[in-house]
Formats: structure tokens, C-alpha cells, sequence
């Protein structure tokens, strides 16, 4: 995610809205990337898939995506984007339908001065990177190449110097827990304009004996409460929903204290094109609805019956079904398929349990 507005007051209002457009709507252009990152999502290669969409065929994507109301906000990601060369042209075009667009590269060779000023006269004014430890040993090993941490933090300031706001990303298992502390500080010393936390999925080269427990997941959240008090720099989980309900909990409801798109999950105000043209949920709920070479992508977010039940929070089974949260929250769908092959089956990562809940 790569935006903090709030689009709505409270989640019930957000829900509405999401019935006929997705806020976000991730984009991964290619599979090619010159990483090998342990966790990757994409279980990226090194040269480009055959079938990838072709330059015409994006080109389609972008007028698709101008045809929601409103316009969803576009990040464009991969695999490594600047694997292709029409990426600029593909992005530049978005913007000429209105579409917020982001970048979000793998920080490669690729990353340099040259491009990302062709990407601020493209229109785009926002990139995103990954930081995985607050250390090389750590942040290197977890990308799977030498020399990533300090690359990182090189094209931070190359970016900003672009014109470009920079967001961090930061995927949290058991491979970094340690080091969360550290990488808030690094934060607030680089200027980034956002944190946004992604709570490991077990899907692509992800490992199911990574993630956190239900008990850490919590610790985590409890911990982001209370540095998102004192923190210079904005905040926010991606797959990691019950962090709003402890953001409701410490707060004593106050519904201002979420992060951003409070009550989007996967399929419900997010939605995801592959490199050849697929249409999901989320990258990380990996359940095909369709391909934008042959059906329509504003009519699969909003008819698809799978997309359908994922904005249908009755049909959240076990303890999600009846918590009193899960308008807020309603559990982490990928984490929920990946662990259980159900994506309406409760979130096994959440550690609380409600009044109701007898099971």
C-alpha cells in the first residue's frame, strides 16, 4: 500500500466504497528480478516469462483501471519492473488516466539516478523499497545478495533527491523479529514518508516455520501501538489486519488511531493483475478469477464470486465469524488460505478470542 489517506470514517463507510472499486490495485508487470529473496511472493525468475502482457496489452490494463470510480491507486511492482523497458512508457500512461502511480523496484543495479529521474517525468511521484534488517548480515541474507542493505539505503537518498517521496517496506518473520527496534530507527534517520510492515504469508518461497505465532504477532502489534505514539514517520501493517483491532482496543475505540484503509483486505478494496494478465484477490491469496486478456477487470472486482464473499463478512467462518472486531479487522484471507486452503476459515494467526466465540 502506498498511500495514509483515509477514505472513509469509519469501516462500515470504507466497505461501501470498496464494492465498487478497489483502492489499491497492485500490479506485478514481471516475474524477472536479479534477487533471490527467501520469502519472495512471485518466486521471481531471472529473465522474463514469454507470456508476460505485451506494451498494447498494458496499455489496456491502465484504460481498465481508469474506468473505476474512484481511481484506485496504482503500484506497480514485480519481480523487479525495471526488468521491463517499457516501464516508463507503461507508467506514464497511467498517469494520463489519473491513476496514483508508485513504483516498487527491487533495489538492483537498476536503481539509478538516470531512472528514477525517468520516472518523476513519467508523473510518478512515489517509490517504495524493501528493508528487511537493520543490518547487512541480516538484510542481505534475507534478499539472498550481497551488498542489498547498503544499495538500499544508497537509492533511498537517489530517490529523494529525484523528487520522489520513498516508502519502506519491511516483511516481519522470525528472520528479522530482533531487529524491529533497529529498523525504526533507521527509519526516522532516512526521511521516509511511510512504514509499512507486511506480516509473512506462507505462499511462493514462503515458509509457514518463518511467520510469527499468534503470541508474537501480538507482542509486534502492541509494540507498533506504542511507536506509532512517539514515531516521526507515519506507520502501517499490510497483512497484518488484527492490528487495527489492537489499535481499537488501546485506543478505546478511536477509529482515528488506525492505519490507513481500515477495513481493506484481500479482494475487499485490493485486487491484483499478474504478469500475464491474471486477476486475484491479492498477490498473496494466489486464487485465479479470471484473465484481463479475456474478460473485464472492473466486471471481475465486482461481480467475481470470489471477490464477492470476500466483501461478505458474514461468511467469515470460526472466530472470525463472530468477532467484534471484524468489521475493522475480519483476519488476514491470504494467512487463512495459506495455513488452511480456506480463505474464509479464521485468521490461525490471531491471538485473540472473542465473547462469542465457543469453538
Amino acid at each position: 500500500m502506498t498511500s495514509t489517506t483515509r477514505v472513509g470514517s469509519h469501516p462500515g463507510a470504507v466497505a461501501l466504497n470498496y464494492r465498487a472499486a478497489p483502492v489499491v490495485a497492485f500490479w506485478e508487470i514481471t516475474k524477472a528480478c536479479a534477487l533471490a529473496c527467501r520469502h519472495c511472493r512471485a518466486q521471481a525468475q531471472p529473465k522474463r516469462h514469454p507470456l508476460e502482457l505485451t506494451t498494447r496489452e498494458c496499455f489496456a490494463v491502465v484504460e481498465e483501471l481508469g474506468r473505476f470510480q474512484p481511481k484506485p491507486i496504482l503500484v506497480i511492482s514485480g519481480g523487479d519492473p525495471l526488468m521491463r523497458r517499457d516501464l516508463f512508457e507503461v507508467a506514464g500512461c497511467a498517469v494520463d488516466h489519473g491513476l496514483r502511480t508508485s513504483l516498487s523496484p527491487s533495489v538492483t543495479a537498476l536503481v539509478t539516478a538516470t531512472n528514477l529521474g525517468r520516472a518523476y517525468r513519467a508523473g510518478v511521484r512515489h517509490i517504495s523499497f524493501s528493508l528487511d534488517g537493520a543490518t547487512p548480515q541480516v538484510h542481505d541474507g534475507f534478499r539472498g545478495v550481497a551488498g542489498s542493505f547498503d544499495r538500499t539505503l544508497e537509492s533511498i537518498a537517489m530517490a529523494q533527491e529525484a523528487g520522489l517521496t520513498v516508502q519502506l517496506n519491511t516483511t516481519v518473520s522470525r528472520w528479522n523479529l530482533a531487529q524491529l527496534p533497529e529498523l525504526a530507527e533507521i527509519m526516522a534517520r532516512t526521511g521516509v514518508i511511510l512504514w509499512d510492515l507486511f506480516f509473512l504469508v506462507p505462499t511462493g518461497r514462503a515458509s509457514a516455520q518463518e511467520m510469527l505465532s499468534p503470541q508474537e504477532h501480538e507482542e509486534v502489534f502492541n509494540w507498533l501501538y506504542d511507536l506509532s505514539l512517539r514515531a516521526s514517520f507515519p506507520l502501517k501493517t499490510t497483512l497484518g489486519q488484527h492490528y487495527r483491532r489492537v489499535t481499537l482496543q488501546r485506543s478505546g475505540g478511536d477509529l482515528e488511531r488506525i492505519d490507513s484503509l481500515p477495513s481493506s483486505n484481500d479482494g475487499n478494496g485490493i485486487c491484483f493483475i499478474s504478469h500475464i494478465g491474471e486477476v486475484y484477490p491479492s498477490g498473496f491469496l494466489p486464487v485465479p478469477c479470471g484473465n484481463v486478456r479475456n474478460v473485464s477487470l472492473v466486471a471481475t472486482y465486482r461481480e467475481h464470486p470470489v471477490f464477492l464473499s470476500l466483501r461478505d463478512k458474514g461468511q467469515l467462518k470460526g472466530k472470525c465469524g463472530v468477532c467484534p472486531f471484524n468489521a475493522a479487522c475480519g483476519g488476514c484471507r491470504a494467512r487463512a488460505y495459506g495455513l488452511t486452503g480456506d480463505y474464509l476459515a479464521a485468521d490461525p494467526t490471531c491471538a485473540f478470542v472473542p465473547p462469542a466465540w465457543k469453538g
